[in-house]
Parts: structure tokens; sequence; C-alpha cells
């Protein structure tokens, strides 16, 4: 099957869609940055999910093909694990369409999966090499019911935060504070100095640049890089957005062209496609991407 390219998908058309999110609990803050719900009664949805945080969703309708450049097809289970995307990657959503789903941490996939983020990414894990089969079974039942009506997303919600609560204790403690010190310098302005980076996390630049890959996917450099198109991208959305911080983003880069390449790298639109409502511009809510996004709130 030929690959498809970004390019090939009209991504300026508005798409009939819900998307709601759902706070996660207190306790696990630092797991999962939230939960949410996508609905469609669309037969097909071309879209394009955002290099974005790997994710755990229950399909209770419908099903997914995600397609990752160079890296084939991976079509949706009914209880699904996407590992961290590294950039942005087309998905054809096939309805009608309700998905309950949790947006993990680094720190929260990496508790859930034991997976390093530079070895696995860009793909769909299969369920079976994550949870116990008593897990799924357990989810597969929830969806079915409430497919039936006699369910509730809530009941989802509870599991799934459970099955991510019973690992939360082979958390290491050092990769903890490394992961909490890298969302502190993330949210600390939009374009942070890679050296107040170093200065903080107390390990060697070295041992930064490898732990930063094993939970982030790649090193501190190429993180900034995709969160300050990500984080253009939110405030480009916004149609509220000032002149002044405009103009602050644009300082960002060299020009204007580099910023358009980057965000269309890592969320698969250009600015000017952010004026129609899609799902991709509902997931970049700060609401959905944790502690590193709260400078955007």
């Amino acid at each position: 099957m030929p690959q498809t390219q970004l390019s090939q998908f009209d991504l300026t058309d508005p798409i009939p869609f819900g998307f709601e999110l759902i706070a996660a609990p207190a306790d696990l803050s630092d797991l999962i940055n939230t939960f949410f719900v996508v609905t469609s009664d669309a037969a097909v949805l071309d879209e394009v999910m955002p290099a974005y945080s790997a994710q755990l969703m229950v399909y209770v309708e419908g099903h997914s093909n995600l397609r990752p450049d160079g890296k084939g097809v991976h079509r949706s289970e009914q209880v699904t694990c996407t590992a961290p995307l590294m950039s942005a990657a087309p998905i054809t959503l096939h309805g009608p369409l309700k998905i309950v789903g949790a947006s993990l941490t680094p720190l929260g996939w990496h508790c859930l999966s034991g997976l390093a983020a530079d070895d696995v990414n860009d793909c769909m894990v299969p369920a079976s090499q994550i949870f116990a089969q008593h897990e799924i079974e357990q989810l597969r039942d929830l969806a079915q019911q409430f497919a039936a009506g006699d369910g509730s997303v809530g009941k989802i919600c509870t599991v799934m935060s459970e099955a991510v609560r019973q690992r939360s204790g082979a958390i290491n403690a050092e990769h903890a504070r490394f992961v909490g010190a890298v969302n502190a310098w993330l949210s600390s302005a939009l374009n942070p100095p890679l050296e107040e980076l170093y200065a903080q996390v107390g390990v060697s630049t070295r041992s930064a640049q490898r732990l930063c890959k094993r939970y982030f996917g790649v090193s501190p450099s190429r993180l900034l890089k995709r969160y300050r198109a990500i984080r253009a991208a939110m405030f480009l959305a916004n149609p509220d957005l000032s002149d002044e911080l405009r103009a602050e983003i644009l300082s960002i880069y060299f020009d204007q062209a580099h910023l358009i390449r980057d965000i269309r790298r890592y969320t698969g639109r250009t600015p000017t496609a952010f004026k129609n409502a899609s799902l991709m511009q509902d997931t970049l809510d700060p609401e959905a991407h944790g502690e590193s996004a709260k400078i955007l709130r």
C-alpha cells in the first residue's frame, strides 16, 4: 500500500466531530495529562495527529489506521496503545466513532509500558504487550456495555486510572525528578535556553541527553524545537492572539518560512488551516498537554 503523505490531505476543510477533555485524578497528574472523548457520526475522517504524547484508547465504536512516515500502517484494536509521536502522522478514522482515551505523560507512558521513547515511537503497540489479559478483557467489556447504553465514560476512565496507579510504584525516583525538571524548564519560557536545563537537572550533559531520549524520544535541543512549534501552533490557533504575542512567537524563528515548516512538521497543518475546526486543533488545547503547557494557560 503506498505511503500517504501529509501533503495529500486537504487539511483546511472543517470536520464533524466531538471532543471533550476530562480531568485526570489529582494523584495521577504526573502520569496522565488528561482523559478525552472523541465522537463522530462520519463514515470516514482523514485527519492528522500532531507530535504528541503516548495515548491509551478504548474504541467503543469504530477503528482507525495510523500511518507514521516510513513505518507502515498501524490499525487500532479495541484497546489501543499509541506510542509517542515524534512528528505529525496521517490517521484515518472509520466511524461512527466513539473513543475514550487517556493522554499519558512521558513518565506515565514509561510507567505503563516500560518502553523507552527513543526505541519505540511513531507506532501503535499491541495492548497485550502492555496489559494483562484480564485488564484488556475488562476494558473490552466496559466498551461493549457503553456501546449498548449500559456503561459510562467514567467507568472506563476509572479502570485506565487504576491500571496506571498499580504500576506507579515502579517509577525510578531519580528519573521522575529529571522528567519534572525538564517539564519545569519547558514551561519556564517560550524558548528557554538549553544551558538552564543542564544547570538544573543535576546530572552530566551526556546523562541528561540519554534520559531525555529515553522519556521524550529525542535530545533536549530537538525536544525544545518540537515544543516551540506546537506552542506556536497553540497560540496561533487562538483567534484572540494579541499582536504583541504574535510578534514574540515570530521572533523565535529565523523567518516565517521556518515557523510554517516546523508547525507543519509537528502538527500536520499550516497556521492558515487553524482558522477551521478540526480534531487536530482541539488536541492542541493546552489543558491536554500537562505541566509543560502551563505557560500557555
